[in-house]
């Protein structure tokens, strides 16, 4: 059981790292097609397709090793020069990387690997026909590069190849295999690995070393004793027999040597064995690899080269290149797939599961808890020596929040590297000319807000490709380039992550907006709305301006998802558009949804906690600076108009008023706004709770916390709170007049 549960965890760090991989190739595919001239790129893709085929073929996933093998190919095609890298080359592997995906979702899920689904089945038998396409087409031209190249040596160079090759042992190489002790119990089954090899040759003989297993009394049943020998036939080179291995512990060994080599490196590769010269001969000679004879060395063109001394000089110098190397080899001892150079360094990263990061994160936030009703019983108290104490705990308790919720922190780089495809292939789609300019990639916010933002984004971007950007021929009507541009940008402001989806369009329509939403009944006629609020109608239920539906728009539910999934992670999304040269999009987010930085105030009886990211400043408000019964509250700070919100008011708390209240100065955005409160009680950590259903329909709370007290907190959410109170205010002008 407990080697099961291995096996899957190793089937687990497959899946991940070949999904990672697979992002990777999309990305050097995309920079391939911009410039055909990168070959670090092409490397670069060319080792993803190579180490996805290799982890697959561990644990025996045909399907997609075979697939990838095709792929493989043709990329190694690329890279030798032998085929060009255009649009139609680029197209398909892209769609390969997509198929690829495909059956890693499928195998992730369960799905046996020689069942696919009819239509899977179709698709990889098309993408399959298109590669060999390319590899047929190319085969004559190889046929007649290798003839030339044949012709074109010279005879010394015959002579060094036939010392170094026999003809009768061309491709048949001995595979010696010691597995770690640690294999099995670390979750690696070598079984696969076996078949791995029958993809890409032939085992003629394969028999197990049982000479380091233990007495039975002195067994170990969790520890691996076993060898193999095997004669391996394949016309691939050594380094692909060595990466067959490349997921075996570091413990185990893997040695290969040719059938062609010297007699010398034979013996420095019987030497090497941990059963000794003898015991290792006798190995080898079971698979039918036995000592070499020296080698017969070709006669040379030249009367000189045909003299025996001349031949014994060749022979020699060939053979001791061989032995060197074989006996290097031989002597190294290093476990397959590993070099000295990464062996050496220790790695910097360590996976950790998630749902590991999500426990740590709850316990934190326990713990602050805890330690807030330890310092509110050492006030009651009024115990200095324990104050003092619970005051350096609190200190490191914000430390160790701080280092655990930097954990959840992942870049949004590769959220938006991702766009790059979908901007490709719709400009394709719309025969558009689009690039996608990104910057702030690098911004950190917490990983459960980036796993949630990818869908508002896509809604977005593809709105802004579809709406947004004129053709080439409106472009250039227009007189900007014809190239149209997209932007993603993500910068931090105020503790909050502002996420911008920009282009250099057509601009919003408000006009037509308007039009469209009296048209469908989503606001009267005579209404009377800012552009601001003009550009939000876009954002209501079914609400569109396409006049087709099509693939991409025009049934009017992208945007109304984009708010909806935007304010369930607290966040809020507003445009600026400007006529003719384009729209903005700004989304700004909390950084974390977990725990916080709050300004605990007090209302009435009650408590409640503002953001400490949206607070500036605080100011004490004399009694009567403002008038109770006015509509419209603003205050004048220094000069400027600052409009107020009396939270009582909001809150429905009428009794126990101050002689003096106090101003909340907070700001989002552009945005500012003076919330009015009894108390002013001082900064807290806030460990957010969500909330029931009781609340779902109260706009100005986004959550709850336990104070030190024991007492439940409720959490103002400021931009909502503010775009409510203001509706509100402009909803109650209209109807006075």
């Amino acid at each position: 059981m407990a080697l099961d549960l291995n096996l899957d965890a190793a089937k687990g760090i497959f899946f991940t790292e070949a999904r990672q991989l697979l992002s990777e190739v999309e990305t050097y595919v995309l920079q391939l097609e911009r410039d055909p001239t990168e070959s670090e790129a092409l490397n670069a893709a060319f080792r993803a397709a190579h180490t996805i085929k290799g982890s697959a073929g561990v644990f025996g996933f045909a399907a997609v090793t075979h697939f990838v093998h095709d792929l493989e190919t043709v990329l190694d095609r690329v890279r030798n020069g032998e085929l060009g890298f255009d649009e139609r080359m680029s197209t398909l592997v892209l769609a390969c990387r997509d198929h690829i995906s495909t059956l890693i979702d499928l195998l992730d899920s369960g799905h046996e690997d020689g069942n696919l689904q009819p239509d899977v089945r179709a698709v990889q038998d098309d993408l399959t026909r298109q590669l060999k396409s390319y590899l047929h087409s190319e085969h004559s031209h190889d046929e007649s590069a290798e003839g030339t190249k044949a012709h074109a040596q010279t005879a010394a160079d015959s002579v060094a190849q036939a010392s170094a090759t026999a003809p009768a042992g061309s491709g048949h190489w001995h595979i010696s295999v010691r597995l770690g002790k640690t294999v099995l119990s670390d979750g690696f089954d070598p079984r696969p690995i076996f078949g791995f090899l029958k993809t890409f040759g032939t085992i003629h003989r394969m028999i197990p070393v049982l000479d380091a297993l233990p007495k039975f009394s002195d067994a170990d049943p969790e520890q691996c004793h076993l060898g193999f020998e095997i004669h391996f036939e394949t016309e691939q080179p050594e380094k692909e027999i060595h990466e067959a291995f490349e997921f075996i512990s570091n413990l185990s060994t893997v040695r290969v040597i040719a059938h062609t080599c010297s007699p010398e490196a034979y013996d420095a590769f019987c030497a090497a064995a941990p059963e000794g010269v003898e015991r290792a001969s006798e190995l080898m000679q079971d698979c039918g690899f036995h000592r070499p004879n020296p080698p017969v060395i070709a006669a040379a063109a030249t009367d000189t080269a045909s003299t025996p001394a001349a031949a014994d000089k060749a022979a020699s110098q060939a053979a001791n290149q061989v032995i060197k190397q074989a006996a290097t080899a031989a002597k190294s001892d290093k476990p397959a797939g590993k070099s000295a150079k990464s062996s050496s360094q220790s790695s910097a990263f360590i996976r950790v599961p998630a749902d590991k990061l999500d426990t740590l994160i709850n316990l934190v936030g326990e713990l602050v808890i805890a330690n807030a009703s330890t310092v509110e019983q050492a006030k009651r108290m009024n115990d200095s020596g324990m104050l003092e104490s619970t005051s350096a705990v609190a200190s490191l308790i914000e430390e160790i929040r701080d280092g655990a919720l930097g954990l959840r922190m992942v870049q949004i780089g590769e959220t938006f590297h991702r766009f790059h495809r979908v901007v490709r292939d719709l400009a394709m789609n719309l025969g558009k000319q689009i690039t996608l300019d990104i910057s702030g990639e690098e911004t950190e916010l917490d990983k459960s807000v980036v796993e949630k933002i990818g869908d508002p984004l896509m809604h977005l971007v593809r709105n802004a490709i579809d709406h947004g950007l004129e053709t080439t021929e409106g472009r250039i009507a227009a007189g900007k380039n014809e190239v149209g541009r997209i932007g993603l940008h993500a910068y931090h402001d105020s503790g909050h992550i502002v996420i911008e989806v920009s282009d250099d369009g057509r601009g919003l329509n408000r006009e037509r907006i308007f039009q469209k939403a009296v048209e469908k009944g989503l606001v009267p006629p005579d209404t009377q709305l800012t552009d601001q609020e003009i550009c939000q109608l876009i954002f209501l239920p079914g609400f569109s301006t396409a006049d087709k539906v099509t693939d991409i728009s025009g049934r009017g539910v992208g945007m109304d998802v984009v708010r909806k999934n935007i304010e369930a992670l607290r966040g809020t999304v507003q445009v600026r558009s400007t006529p003719g040269k384009g729209s903005v999009f700004e989304i700004r987010l909390p950084l974390t949804l977990a725990i916080i930085d709050g300004f605990l105030i007090g209302v009435g009886e009650a408590h409640y906690v503002i953001p400490l990211g949206y607070v500036r400043e605080c100011l004490e408000l004399s009694s009567g600076a403002i008038p109770e019964d006015r509509v419209d509250l603003h205050y004048d700070l220094r000069g400027e108009y600052l409009p107020c919100i009396r939270l009582r008011n909001i809150f429905g708390v009428n009794k126990h008023k101050p002689r003096r209240e106090n101003i909340i100065v907070v700001s989002f955005g552009d945005t500012r706004a003076g919330l009015i409160a009894d108390n002013l009680l001082g900064e807290s950590q806030t460990v957010i709770k969500p909330l029931g259903s009781l609340f779902e329909a109260n706009h100005a709370i986004s959550g709850a916390t336990i104070l030190g007290s024991g007492e439940v907190a409720l959490i103002i959410d400021v931009p909502k709170l503010v775009g409510e109170v203001s509706r509100r205010s402009i909803a109650s002008t209209e109807t006075a007049r």
